[in-house]
C-alpha cells in the first residue's frame, strides 16, 4: 500500500499548493473541471501552472500532457482519473465537493461502470472550497463515508464467500473512517468528513478492490440508479446503511439511522411496488461477484425487512 506522493490540505491553499508542481513531470499539465461550479477553481490552478483548462466532457483526443489535475465533484474526478490512467501519467485530485470517496480512491465510475485503477498521485484539499459546498454535496459525502460500516461488517461476515481477497486491515481502516464521521456536524466539521473519505480511499488501495467501501447498500443504490430514481449516490447508500447493519446483526444500527435523520437524510426511498421489486431483485446483478447479506437472505426477505422498518415506502 502507498500513500499519495503529493498531499496538501488546509484553508485557502488552492494556489500555493501547486507552486511545488511548477515544471514537474515535463511541465505540461492539463486541468479538467466541471462546466460551472468548479471551472473558476480550475482556472485559478491553471494560472499557477500556465496550462489549459478543459471540461470533463469536452477533452479533445489530441490533448497532450504530462500531468492531469481533476477539479470538481465525483464525476469530474472520475473522468480525469481515467484519462490520466489511460495515458499512464500522474493524476492530482482537487475536490470541490466532499460528495464521495472517489475524490481520494483508486476507483473510477464512468457511465455506470466501476473501474479499479490506481491511487491518485496527489490530493489537494482546500477546506475553504469544501466548506462552501452545497448541502447536498456534504450530505452525500456523509452517507458515502458512513456506508463503509455496512460494507466492511458485511465483508467481515462473508469474507469466505467473496471472490475478492479479504484484508482485515482494510476493513478496520474503512470502519475507522466511518466511525470518525459519525456524530459530526457536517457543515462545520468538513475536515473530519474529508479524512473519513480519505481513509475510505486508502482502505480500497490496501484491499486491492472497492469491497471495504461497497457492500449490499451499494448494490441497492446501483439498482436505484438503473431505474432512474434520481437521488445522490451518497444519500442512497446512507439511507440503506442502517438496514444492512441490522441484517448483519450490528446492534447499534438505530444509532446510525438516528444520526443520519438528524443531519437531514430522508428516512426512506419512495417507490411503486413494481419498482421496489425490480430494485431488490436486480441489485445482486450490479456486482455479481460480491457475496453479501442480500444474497444470503434473498432479495424478497430483504425487501420485506426494508418495508417493515420504513426504509422503503410504497406509493
Amino acid at each position: 500500500m502507498r500513500f499519495y506522493g503529493f498531499f496538501r490540505m488546509g484553508w485557502g491553499i488552492l494556489e500555493e499548493a501547486f507552486e511545488p508542481l511548477k515544471g514537474r513531470f515535463g511541465g505540461r499539465a492539463v486541468v479538467i473541471t466541471g462546466r460551472e461550479f468548479s471551472r473558476g477553481y480550475g482556472e485559478r490552478i491553471a494560472r499557477v501552472l500556465n496550462c489549459r483548462v478543459y471540461t470533463a466532457f469536452e477533452v479533445p483526443e489530441s490533448v497532450s500532457a504530462d500531468l492531469v489535475i481533476g477539479v470538481g465533484g465525483g464525476s469530474v474526478i472520475d473522468r480525469a482519473k481515467l484519462l490520466a490512467y489511460e495515458r499512464s501519467i500522474p493524476f492530482v485530485s482537487v475536490p470541490t465537493l466532499p460528495s464521495s470517496d472517489g475524490i481520494a480512491s483508486p476507483v473510477s465510475v464512468v457511465n455506470g461502470k466501476s473501474l479499479f485503477l490506481t491511487l491518485p498521485y496527489g490530493l489537494v484539499v482546500d477546506l475553504d472550497v469544501i466548506s462552501s459546498s452545497p448541502e447536498w454535496g456534504i450530505l452525500a459525502g456523509v452517507g458515502d463515508a458512513i456506508s463503509n460500516l455496512s460494507a466492511s461488517y458485511d465483508w467481515d461476515r462473508f469474507k469466505n464467500l467473496s471472490e475478492e481477497p479479504y484484508v482485515s486491515e482494510a476493513s478496520a481502516m474503512a470502519k475507522t473512517g466511518a466511525m470518525g464521521v459519525m456524530g459530526i456536524h457536517p457543515k462545520r466539521d468538513t475536515e473530519v468528513l474529508v479524512w473519513g473519505l480519505i481513509l475510505s480511499g486508502m482502505a480500497m488501495e490496501m484491499a486491492g478492490s472497492s469491497r471495504p467501501a461497497s457492500g449490499p447498500e451499494h448494490k441497492i443504490s446501483h439498482a436505484l440508479d438503473a431505474i432512474g430514481y434520481g437521488e445522490k449516490h451518497g444519500v442512497q447508500v446512507g439511507i440503506f446503511t442502517p438496514l444492512f447493519l441490522k441484517l448483519n446483526g450490528w446492534e447499534r444500527w438505530e444509532e446510525v439511522r438516528n444520526y443520519l435523520l438528524k443531519v437531514g437524510f430522508p428516512p426512506s426511498v419512495k417507490l411503486s411496488e413494481r419498482d421496489a421489486r425490480t430494485v431488490f431483485s436486480t441489485a445482486s446483478s450490479t456486482r455479481p461477484h460480491r457475496y453479501t447479506v442480500l444474497e444470503h437472505m434473498g432479495w424478497e426477505k430483504v425487501l420485506k425487512e426494508a418495508l417493515e422498518l420504513g426504509f422503503v415506502e410504497i406509493f
